[in-house]
């Protein structure tokens, strides 16, 4: 026998209050104080209930449905910031429906004219170049839009970014200290924007040396698939390299093994986004973080903003990310110490409490990548 469907009133006396209260706490539309919102939500967990957004959407003429567009779901960075949406779009009463273009600019138009197709009230999205033909779409469509990590070139726009200068800045900074000056920066693609302000960072702090760093462009794939022979060379003759993102961090690692480098006695290494698995591997990584989840709440509490009506100017914040100092770099061979003024760094390990501003393993929140 098939099971009745949950309702808004059995979610009700389960938490005794009114069908009404339940609904404002879904919507997010009214004030409610937060015991009775805990109860509410608690009372929605326990009896699985789902909001059924096309009723909803009939009823009322507003869509509870955020479409999301990224990169890839196979880098854990994107659906990292995604689940930081979703934790804050459910709490509103909102459901998030995801879509990957692939690193494809038409596969990235394709899936957001799919996405449109549930007439969704907002869009969040993590474009996989500095163009992104979809916007288009989204515009004649007349749906907020917030940017997260990177948006298109010269187009004002809702963006919550890192300020991936100085994340570059710091990475090189503390890489000259060490007496570092033949530098590479290593990413699958050099014309995205994050990552070309990335590498401005490090080019910013190599140009006081009159250096300038290597760049090697790794090109998109598995993270066990070997570097290009090009990208071989050219990391072979480096003494420090940074990976601008946090699945090149593993190609490089395997890359370097291949030719026979070792890390630190033979070449430094700086990686991106501070996996959880970058404190415990032999030698421990250095890493630049990003506040991941501040990213996505930041991002949904612009655009639910949108959706309520905010019509001011577009807005874009830059999130300052933290370079965690481990064993992975040490002072380049037979070269004096360049002493710089100190970067902000830290020697400290986070605090396992320090949230889904790190990426999290998939034993403590759940999040496959």
């Amino acid at each position: 026998m098939k099971r009745r469907a949950v309702t808004v009133k059995d979610v009700a006396r389960r938490a005794g209050v009114s069908p009404g209260t339940v609904s404002n706490v879904l919507r997010g539309e009214k004030a409610v104080r937060p015991a009775t919102r805990d109860l509410v939500m608690s009372a929605v967990s326990d009896l699985n209930y789902r909001v059924n957004s096309a009723a909803s959407y009939l009823r009322t003429g507003r869509s509870r449905i955020i479409g999301a567009i990224v990169p890839s779901l196979e880098n854990p960075f994107f659906p990292t910031v995604l689940a930081a949406v979703e934790r804050q779009c459910q709490a509103d009463g909102y459901e998030l429906i995801v879509a990957s273009s692939a690193e494809d600019p038409e596969v990235e138009t394709a899936r957001v004219a799919a996405l449109l197709q549930w007439k969704p009230a907002g869009f969040i999205v993590i474009p996989c170049s500095t163009d992104f033909p979809a916007r288009r779409l989204i515009e004649a469509a007349h749906i907020p839009l917030v940017y997260a990590d990177r948006a298109p070139d010269g187009v004002p726009s809702d963006f919550i970014e890192i300020d991936n200068v100085a994340a570059g800045t710091a990475a090189a900074r503390h890489l000259v200290q060490l007496g570092h000056r033949r530098i590479a920066v290593c990413a699958p693609s050099l014309a995205v924007r994050n990552i070309q302000e990335r590498i401005a960072g490090v080019s910013h702090v190599m140009a006081e040396f009159g250096a300038r760093p290597v760049q090697v462009e790794t090109g998109f794939g598995d993270v066990l698939d070997p570097l290009p022979e090009r990208g071989e060379a050219q990391i072979s003759g480096v003494t420090a390299i940074v990976a601008l993102m946090n699945t090149t961090t593993l190609r490089v690692l395997a890359a370097l093994h291949r030719i026979g480098r070792s890390i630190p006695d033979d070449v430094s290494l700086v990686g991106f986004d501070d996996y959880p698995w970058m404190p415990v591997a032999r030698p421990s990584i250095t890493a630049i973080r990003q506040p991941v989840g501040t990213l996505g709440k930041s991002a949904w509490a612009r655009l639910r903003d949108r959706i309520g009506g905010a019509d001011d100017a577009p807005h874009h914040r830059k999130l300052e990310v933290e370079l965690i100092l481990r064993d992975s770099t040490a002072p380049v061979r037979q070269s004096p110490l360049t002493q710089l003024p100190s970067a902000a760094v830290s020697r400290r390990e986070p605090e396992m409490d320090a949230h889904e501003d790190q990426l999290p393993s998939r034993e403590r929140d759940g999040i496959s990548g």
